[in-house]
């Protein structure tokens, strides 16, 4: 496999976006499966960390071009220019510094930043944490435990992500 370039230390606030899946092509592109519908950091990154196998450190890779292709991503990175080579990286962790995201509007959150909130209703009942956000087409959804709860503004009624909570307008009962 070609070397990854040398960049210096890994980052602190990687955040992984997505997963190497097949080889695509025979000049060493790879499908990428972003982890939101909204890939547009991975889009806009002329640069990725891979952590290539279980427990793998991240390694920065050169991203030559990446391109949307249907549900995934396509990605060519620099030094890798067959097929044989682009399937080492299959099953590969692809992160992305936190500091190149792009800055977000007042009640915008990014999905990463929610998961792990704990999650409670108007009374203080806590449903637990998010576990999961589904992208629902008309809404994210939160999965919390069994709780499935929609995540628009008439039954979100705060986030506040410096005390890793949410409040919402919903009932144990709801499912």
């Amino acid at each position: 496999m070609p070397a990854a370039p040398a960049l210096g230390s890994v980052p602190s606030d990687l955040v992984e976006l997505a997963r190497v899946g097949e080889p695509f092509g025979l000049a060493g592109w790879v499908a990428v499966l972003p982890s939101s519908s909204t890939p547009d950091v991975l889009l806009r990154s002329r640069q990725w960390w891979l952590a290539v196998g279980l427990g793998a450190v991240p390694e920065p890779f050169a991203v030559l071009q990446c391109k949307p292709q249907g549900k995934k991503l396509v990605a060519h990175f620099e030094g890798f220019e067959s097929r044989d080579v682009a399937a080492r990286l299959k099953g590969a962790q692809v992160f992305v510094p936190r500091s190149r995201f792009p800055r977000t509007a007042e009640d915008e959150y990014y999905w990463v930043d929610l998961l792990g909130c704990q999650v409670f209703n108007r009374e203080g009942l806590c449903f637990g944490a998010v576990d999961e956000i589904i992208d629902h087409g008309a809404h994210p959804i939160l999965q919390v435990g069994r709780q499935l709860i929609p995540f628009v503004r008439v039954y979100v009624l705060d986030v506040n992500l410096e005390q890793r909570s949410i409040v919402v307008d919903w009932q144990e009962d709801y499912l």
